[in-house]
């Protein structure tokens, strides 16, 4: 019984990670948008990868190559948060809901809506996080609790292991 559950979760997975993955590149696809620096250099059907706090990779025909944000046009600076103190993400989530108004276009517009809520889920978890403002959920707490019972028992056997050298090494002075 518990083995067709497993197996039964197991596809499930692959199946939600496999359609994930499409949704992901379908938005991907439909994200492509052309950059150009302030010192000319432009790259064409470019698609964002990755925002750090002081600037973004894209991804385009040549390669990956990461911008600085000092050198993208102010526009392109304020849409990706330049300059807030903690990079929060949100610029991916405003790029998916930018490519609602191409999704007809594609035939994946529920995978790319459930992959957007699903990564502004994530990016709304990791700010809390980083915030201090984050409640461990059950398998956390069971986890924490778990490794403080072994850092108890470890504190615990040295202060027994000391009493006991101390007691031989006063016994054989």
């Amino acid at each position: 019984m518990w083995r067709a559950k497993e197996t039964e979760s197991h596809r499930v997975k692959y199946g939600t990670t496999a359609l994930a993955i499409l949704a992901a590149l379908a938005v991907s696809i439909a994200l492509a948008e052309d950059f150009k620096t302030v010192s000319g250099k432009e790259y064409k059907n470019a698609t964002v990868s990755r925002v750090e706090a002081d600037g973004i990779t894209i991804k385009f025909s040549g390669g990956l190559v990461k911008i600085p944000f000092t050198e993208l046009p102010k526009e392109v600076q304020e849409r990706f948060h330049y300059g807030s103190a903690t990079p929060t993400g949100k610029a991916v989530t405003q790029r998916i809901d930018e490519a609602e108004s191409v999704q007809h276009a594609t035939p994946f517009v529920s995978a790319a809506d459930k992959f957007a809520s699903f990564v502004e889920k994530k990016l709304d978890e990791r700010e809390s996080i980083l915030q201090g403002k984050h409640t461990p959920g059950t398998a956390e707490l069971m986890v924490i609790h778990e490794i403080n019972f072994h850092k108890a028992f470890l504190a615990g056997t040295a202060i027994i292991a000391s009493v006991l050298f101390a007691i031989v090494w006063a016994r054989f002075k």
